[in-house]
């Protein structure tokens, strides 16, 4: 099992290695700090210890074991409010397509043919993709600029993930980039569809259909972690250029827009419920983002996936997003 990452000795010659947060499902289940890289490892390549039979998440970043084991215990044992540095060794591009697996895989291979001719063979070893279990496809391609810890880590991989799937006419779910974001672990088992994140090889990707992907995805099975351990200096121009954000054009106040409260970031989040319950909670989170205008259809689809987590049924969650973003349409003067 990975060590007690809590137990490092400040006075240790080398700093202990960086952390991440663990859920064993369901997927708003009790958070654990781990050692990142040995869990991703050990799930990767189906250690004995592993049970594959349960859905797991780790967070896509990773974090100096220092201040976020800190943070963490005086949290009472919760990530929430983290906004430290935070590195990323893989970068995430999250193809979903809902009822389209075909057209996913299509993207997954437009995508990663696209990754091997922009950045060359070195990344071959570094790159790799796994069938989610349900409604699409990830692909990860290893960072080696990305290492570095800083407070602007997840925003500059959202920026160079957006950058390239733009280049490529590929659309990316750009939820996954928030500072503690969970995400399937390979071989975990998806509960609704009873099949497992899969790791695919590039040329499984290439050559299989979805129908064969289906089947591997029946059990699991372990395989190397994809590693690269070159400089790529290519990849490197590409992480600087996100790391620099163009400048934003001035607004004036009349089209500011207020923050999104918090109990709707803990909802999307951590699917956070506050009393008097998960629907009276899914309609004020609906009303909210609602009122600054957000569109219908990415209100949905922030809500959707958290509030079916909680346990509400498919129609009560249609239901209260639709009465939410009514109610907060006439509130803010658009209804």
């Amino acid at each position: 099992m990975t060590p007690d990452p809590t137990a490092f000795d400040p006075g240790a010659a080398l700093p202990p290695p960086p952390v991440g947060s663990f859920v064993l499902g369901p997927w708003d289940g009790q958070r654990q700090t781990v050692r990142w890289f040995d869990q991703f490892r050990d799930y990767h390549e189906l250690a004995d210890h592993i049970d594959p039979e349960r859905e797991a998440y780790q967070t896509l970043y990773q974090y100096p074991a220092g201040p976020y084991c800190s943070h963490f215990k005086a949290g009472g044992y919760s990530p929430r409010g983290y906004v430290g540095p935070a590195s990323c060794r893989y970068l995430l591009f999250d193809i979903d397509r809902k009822h389209d697996l075909d057209t996913a895989l299509t993207d997954a291979r437009t995508l990663t043919r696209f990754l091997r001719g922009r950045y060359g063979a070195h990344i071959d070893d570094g790159l790799a993709a796994y069938f989610s279990g349900s409604k699409g496809f990830h692909v990860l391609m290893e960072l080696m600029p990305g290492w570095a810890p800083a407070v602007t880590g997840p925003a500059t991989c959202k920026r160079l993930a957006l950058m390239i799937a733009g280049k490529v006419g590929v659309r990316i779910d750009t939820t996954c980039y928030d500072h503690q974001r969970l995400v399937r672990l390979p071989n975990s088992r998806h509960p609704a569809t009873g099949l497992h994140k899969r790791y695919l090889s590039l040329d499984e990707l290439v050559t299989l259909d979805v129908g064969r992907i289906k089947e591997l995805a029946r059990d699991p099975a372990g395989f190397a972690v994809p590693e690269t351990g070159e400089h790529v200096q290519e990849l490197e121009d590409d992480w600087m250029t996100a790391a620099t954000p163009a400048p934003q054009a001035a607004h004036s106040a009349n089209h500011s827009h207020p923050a999104v409260p918090k109990f709707v970031r803990d909802f999307i989040g951590f699917a956070d419920i506050q009393d008097p319950g998960r629907a009276t909670t899914l309609f004020r989170c609906a009303a909210a983002l609602a009122e600054v205008a957000t569109p219908s259809a990415v209100v949905t689809g922030l809500l959707e996936e958290p509030a079916l987590k909680s346990g509400l049924d498919p129609a009560e969650v249609r239901r209260q997003i639709a009465k939410g973003i009514e109610h907060g349409r006439k509130k803010g003067g658009a209804g």
